[in-house]
């Protein structure tokens, strides 16, 4: 009588907040199911204790969604309860769906296998082995690692061991609130449709998740811990994607505290690189990052990359690499005249187009080749392509799953494949960018430059003279909870059907809209049908050519990011002493027309009440 009681208040105070739009409809239902099924009653406690306190704010961003499979899987915040965070009961409704998803596909007496990963962020380890145990539960034979490893690596593991699925349990460069869940195929490529929205809508029709003890999965051998094998597998694997002999360099490397220390460095000395000096207090495995600057873990910030860089400049490395905590992703610094300088996604993807071209050049290896990029990630890859004879895919959605998608699907020599955000492949061996293959190559291409009495940057310098000057920059407009993604999609929508005339003294000529697959021209009004990759992105392109703005949603944190480019042609470039003139005029450019999006976006959201 006593509980009846207490669950009538309880549903009462909900039904008072749903009323005056505490919390949304949507986290009223999901809390209620949570209330009220046996299914949820483990984590019942801590539900009824925010209730009673009166926590609707924090409920409402808890429950007002289901986290989807976005660019990069399922990713958020850790928290014991919620649909919309990272906890036990959404990465067992996540295995439960896989398992759901592949039984549908491949019957229910198909042998099944998965391999689980997982990096060294906090609770990984635990969420790990609980998706093994609930995978082992729906009759999957899953191979589980007993350690922390890079995500490439179960991708890796996946096509080595013929497996049908794989799991990766990272938020990748994530804050250290964060964790996710990222699914493969059995060819060793993230999810994508239908599969994605497959796997999502057996998760969201998930009504109890099966499960077994490890203990239990391991004495019966429906779950089995990897051993060396794999690792020494993937290693060789890395290093066979080398393109030159070239070893003398100096090189300082941070793990950040993640897996790079299980394949970055083993595939630099694997490969015969010797005088390797790592940054000690980033070199543990701890999914706080304590040693990382504000505790953010990504390669692409300056201070993430700062203790790597000052550890290069004592020891008078060639080169400093970082790579996020699952060593998917490497960021570069190189020393210039004018102190260390940060390399961008776009520069060290134009210089290793340049490496493995050049290289597979001069084996007479270009038959029928190709690179593959995505739709943001600089046109100078285009460029070096063409100057080969090498053909470009290069209009693909943001998310390495469609570069590796394609590679799949596409006839012909693959060669290399990038994205702006730090993402670098080359070879077969795995279908998802690879930190470890992305340092090999870099830390070749130094060492081949340094044979020839250069630094990466002098390089740099001369491609841009080569092929053009290619300015690219990215910012966020960091949009949380349900206000925030609301005012997402109004700002997509603003986009779309009222966008900016004007950016930095810059026309806006056309529209380029990726969902409803038209472009438009702005002056006159005509609209065409354009084949450009499905996705919620939308063109600013500039009357200069080359110059253009790209809009689109994170598919993985709650930000609407933009991509910004410009472009000078050689002809306009006489030498060095041009190109940073060059350089100071496109700085400036696009510093304006950077500023004028952000006042036009913050306009929008204004105007939307945020």
């Amino acid at each position: 009588m006593a509980e009846a009681k207490t669950r009538e208040a309880l549903e009462a105070a909900l039904d008072a907040a749903a009323t005056e739009g505490r919390i949304s409809q949507g986290a009223y239902q999901r809390i209620l199911r949570w209330l009220r099924e046996p299914e949820f009653e483990r984590y019942r406690p801590l539900l009824v204790q925010h209730i009673q306190n009166g926590d609707f704010e924090l409920l409402d961003d808890l429950f007002w969604t289901v986290i989807p499979f976005g660019t990069g899987g399922r990713r958020g915040r850790m928290y014991p309860i919620g649909t919309n965070a990272i906890n036990e009961r959404t990465i067992g409704e996540s295995a439960q769906g896989l398992a759901d998803y592949l039984r549908s596909v491949y019957g229910q007496g198909a042998t099944l296998t998965a391999v689980v990963a997982y990096d060294t962020r906090q609770n990984s380890r635990e969420f790990a082995q609980y998706t093994a145990c609930v995978l082992a539960a729906n009759g999957i034979r899953t191979f589980l690692f007993e350690g922390p490893r890079p995500t490439p690596e179960l991708s890796f593991a996946v096509r080595y061991l013929g497996a049908t699925t794989g799991v990766v349990i990272s938020a990748s460069h994530n804050p250290p609130s964060d964790n996710g869940f990222k699914c493969y195929w059995g060819n060793g490529a993230q999810v994508i449709p239908p599969h994605d929205r497959g796997i999502l809508e057996c998760v969201q029709a998930v009504q109890s998740v099966r499960e077994v003890s490890l203990d239990q999965a391991l004495n019966n051998g429906v779950v089995q811990f990897l051993d060396e094998s794999v690792d020494q597998g993937y290693v060789a694997a890395v290093v066979a994607e080398s393109v030159s002999d070239a070893r003398e360099a100096r090189i300082a490397y941070s793990p950040l505290h993640g897996t790079g220390y299980q394949s970055v460095l083993p595939v630099l000395f694997a490969a015969g690189f010797k005088d390797l000096h790592v940054v000690d207090s980033q070199r543990v495995p701890d999914g706080r990052f304590p040693a990382v600057p504000n505790n953010i873990p990504n390669p692409e910030t300056r201070t993430a990359m700062e203790a790597v860089i000052n550890l290069a400049a004592e020891t008078n490395s060639d080169v400093a690499l970082a790579s996020d905590p699952d060593a998917d992703r490497i960021g570069v610094a190189v020393p210039t005249p004018q102190g260390w300088t940060q390399l961008t996604g776009n520069q060290v993807a134009a210089i290793l187009t340049y490496h493995v071209l050049s290289a597979m050049h001069k084996r007479g290896a270009l038959n029928n080749a190709y690179i593959v990029k995505t739709y943001v990630t600089t046109e100078m890859m285009r460029a070096i392509a063409d100057h080969f004879g090498v053909r470009t895919i290069g209009d693909l959605p943001v998310g390495f799953k469609w570069i590796a998608d394609t590679v799949e699907r596409e006839d012909g020599q693959f060669l290399f494949a990038a994205e702006e955000s730090l993402g670098y492949l080359k070879g077969h061996y795995c279908r998802d960018k690879d930190g470890a293959v992305g340092a090999l190559l870099v830390a070749e291409c130094v060492a081949e430059l340094r044979r020839q009495g250069k630094s990466m940057w002098d390089h740099l310098q001369e491609l841009y003279c080569r092929f053009g000057y290619f300015h690219e920059e990215a910012y966020s407009e960091v949009l949380e909870g349900r206000k925030g993604a609301e005012n997402m999609q109004r700002l997509m929508r603003s986009l779309r059907t009222a966008p900016p005339e004007v950016l930095g003294g810059l026309r806006v000529g056309r529209l380029w809209d990726f969902k409803e697959h038209t472009v438009r021209e702005l002056g006159t009004g005509k609209v065409s049908s354009v084949e450009r990759p499905d996705a919620d992105m939308v063109t600013l392109e500039l009357d200069r050519p080359g110059w253009r703005i790209v809009g689109r949603p994170s598919g993985t944190e709650p930000k609407i990011k933009f991509y910004l480019s410009a472009y000078v042609p050689p002809g306009e470039i006489s030498g060095t002493g041009a190109l940073a003139e060059v350089r100071r005029r496109c700085a400036g450019l696009v510093g304006q027309v950077r500023d004028e999006l952000r006042r036009y976006v913050r306009q929008v959201i204004a105007e939307g009440g945020g």
